[in-house]
C-alpha cells in the first residue's frame, strides 16, 4: 500500500512538511528553536501553566466547513499530532499590523507584567472569542475564568485579565476561522489525510494509519508498538527523560473511531474522542458527571487527551474511571480476529496492569442509558478544587424504587492499586430501604475492604477519614 513519509500541517500561514528525526519533537520546540517563533513560552513542560498556548484546527473537527481552533498544550504535543491541522500561534493573531482584539484589550487593561504568561492567555482567550461568537454567548466573568483555568499568572493577578476579556467587543471581532479558511488548503490537508504515514529513522518508527483495519495489522506485526492518542500523560513523562518514543502509532486518521454514536442502549465513546468532546456528550446524558468533567482537567488538555486514553493509563487516582465503572461501563477491544466487550471493573488486573492482549487495541468505551430512577454521586478530594490529582475520588450510583436499594455501586479511587469497587458493600445495601443509616454503617466498616498507601497528596489516615466522611456525604444528599 502506498505510503507517505511526511506530517502535513499549517502554522499561520506557512505549509510545513515534517519527517524524519522532527516528527517526534514537540510543538513548542519546533516552533521556538527550528521556525524562531519564540512568543509561545515553555514553562513547566508539563502541560499544567498554559503559557505554551496555542490554537490548532484540525480537518477532522471541522464545523460548517472550516476549521474550529481550541487552545491546547504545545509544550507535550508532538508533532506527528499535527497532521492535517491548521496551527495559530500568538505571532499569527495579528492581521498583518493590526493586532488581535485580544490583544489590544490585554494592553488596554494592563493585563500583562512580566509578560511570559502572557501569549498563553492570548490565545486561549482568542478561543474563548470564536467559540462566544460562533456560538453566540456573550463572555462573561464565569466563561472567562472557565476558558482560563488552564492559564497561570504569577504577577499581574487576573483581575485586569479577565476585564480584558470582558471589554471584548464581538460584533468587532473577525473570526480566525474566517481569516485562515482557504479551499486549496483544505483540499491540500484533506488529500494527505487519505494516504497512511510511516516514518522510520534508526531511532523510532511512526505510524499513522487510515484504517482500524490497517492499525490492527500493525499492532499484529508490532505487538510492542505505543498507541498515542493525546500525549497528555505521554507528553510529559518524555519531557522528563522517563519515556523514549522507539515505536509508535497513532490512529488520529481513522475517521471511523472518530464520532460519538448513540444507540438504544448505549453512548459509545471511541478512541479519539476528546475528553471535551466527551463533556459535550454527556450534558444530556449525565449532569452529574457533566459537572464532575469541570474539575478533572484545563480546557487545554480536554481539547487533546481522550476518554479511552485516559482508561487505558490506569491511573488509581483517574477521574473518570469511577464514574465509568459505576455506570456499569464497557470496554471494547478489537484484534484482527475479533472482538470483545468487557466489563470495565474487569479490565484492571493491578496497577497498571489491563486485561489486554498485546495484539488488541481498546476502540471505544460503551455507556449504559440507565432505565428507571438511578442516583448517581461523584466526588473528587484534592489539595486544590481545579486542575489537581485527587487525594480520593469516590463515585455511587443507586437503583430506587418505593425507597428500595435495587442496584447499588459504590467505587473508590486513590485507595488501592487500582480504581475499586467495593462489592460487600453493594451486596449490603442491595434489598434494603435507603436511609441514612445505611449508607452511614458503610462508613464504619470501608476499612475493612480499602488499604490506601501514604504519599505526598495524603497519609493513609487521612485518606481513610476521607472515604467515611464521604460516605456520609452520600447519605445526607440522598
Amino acid at each position: 500500500m502506498k505510503s507517505r513519509s511526511q506530517i502535513v500541517f499549517y502554522i499561520n500561514e506557512k505549509r510545513y512538511a515534517v519527517g524524519g528525526d522532527q516528527a517526534l519533537m514537540n510543538l513548542s520546540d519546533f516552533l521556538r528553536y527550528e521556525q524562531c517563533l519564540p512568543g509561545t513560552k515553555v514553562v513547566c513542560a508539563e502541560g499544567d501553566c498554559g503559557a505554551c498556548t496555542i490554537l490548532k484546527g484540525s480537518v477532522h473537527k471541522l464545523k460548517k466547513g472550516r476549521f474550529k481552533f481550541q487552545a491546547v498544550n504545545s509544550c507535550i504535543l508532538p508533532l506527528f499530532r499535527l497532521d492535517g491541522s491548521q496551527i495559530i500561534t500568538v505571532e499569527g493573531l495579528k492581521n498583518k499590523t493590526e493586532l488581535h482584539p485580544v490583544q489590544t484589550a490585554l494592553v488596554e487593561k494592563f493585563g500583562s507584567q512580566c509578560g511570559y504568561c502572557t501569549p498563553g492567555f492570548v490565545c486561549a482567550m482568542a478561543g474563548l472569542v470564536e467559540d462566544s461568537v460562533i456560538d453566540g454567548k456573550v463572555i462573561t466573568e464565569k466563561r472567562t475564568k472557565n476558558y482560563l483555568t488552564g492559564n497561570l499568572c504569577r504577577c499581574t493577578g487576573y483581575d485586569p485579565i479577565i476585564k480584558a476579556a470582558l471589554s471584548i467587543d464581538l460584533e468587532k471581532t473577525e473570526l480566525l476561522r474566517d481569516r485562515y479558511h482557504d479551499p486549496k488548503k483544505m483540499k491540500d490537508l484533506k488529500s494527505n489525510l487519505a494516504i497512511p504515514i510511516e516514518v522510520k529513522t534508526q531511532k523510532f518508527a511512526v505510524h499513522l494509519p487510515t484504517t482500524l483495519k490497517q492499525a490492527l495489522k500493525i499492532k499484529d506485526l508490532n505487538p510492542k508498538v505505543r498507541i498515542v492518542a493525546g500525549a497528555t500523560d505521554l507528553g510529559v513523562a518524555l519531557n522528563k527523560g522517563r519515556l523514549t518514543y522507539e515505536h509508535v502509532m497513532s490512529l488520529q486518521n481513522v475517521t471511523e473511531l472518530a464520532k460519538v454514536k448513540k444507540t438504544k442502549d448505549f453512548l459509545i465513546i471511541p478512541c479519539q474522542t476528546t475528553l471535551a468532546e466527551f463533556q459535550k456528550s454527556l450534558e444530556v446524558f449525565s449532569s452529574e458527571s457533566e459537572k464532575m468533567m469541570n474539575l478533572f482537567a484545563s480546557p487545554q488538555i480536554k481539547n487533546s487527551g481522550t476518554l479511552v486514553g485516559n482508561v487505558v493509563n490506569a491511573s488509581p487516582i483517574s477521574d473518570t474511571i469511577p464514574f465509568l465503572m459505576a455506570a456499569d461501563a464497557l470496554v471494547e477491544i478489537q484484534s484482527s480476529k475479533k472482538k470483545r466487550l468487557l466489563p470495565i471493573d474487569e479490565f484492571f488486573l493491578g496497577y497498571k496492569k489491563l486485561n489486554l492482549k498485546e495484539n488488541e487495541i481498546v476502540t471505544a468505551i460503551h455507556l449504559p442509558k440507565l432505565k428507571g430512577h438511578h442516583y448517581t454521586k461523584l466526588y473528587k478530594v484534592s489539595l486544590r478544587k481545579d486542575l489537581d490529582i485527587s487525594a480520593v475520588t469516590m463515585a455511587a450510583r443507586l437503583k430506587i424504587s418505593a425507597r428500595r436499594v435495587l442496584e447499588a455501586r459504590v467505587v473508590f479511587g486513590g485507595v488501592g492499586p487500582t480504581v475499586m469497587r467495593i462489592k460487600a458493600i453493594e451486596k449490603e445495601w442491595v434489598g434494603k430501604n435507603l436511609s441514612p443509616e445505611l449508607i452511614y454503617s458503610a462508613s464504619d466498616s470501608i476499612e475493612k475492604f480499602i488499604s490506601p498507601l501514604s504519599d505526598v497528596r495524603g497519609t493513609k489516615e487521612y485518606r481513610l477519614q476521607v472515604c467515611k466522611n464521604l460516605f456520609k456525604k452520600l447519605g445526607d444528599e440522598l
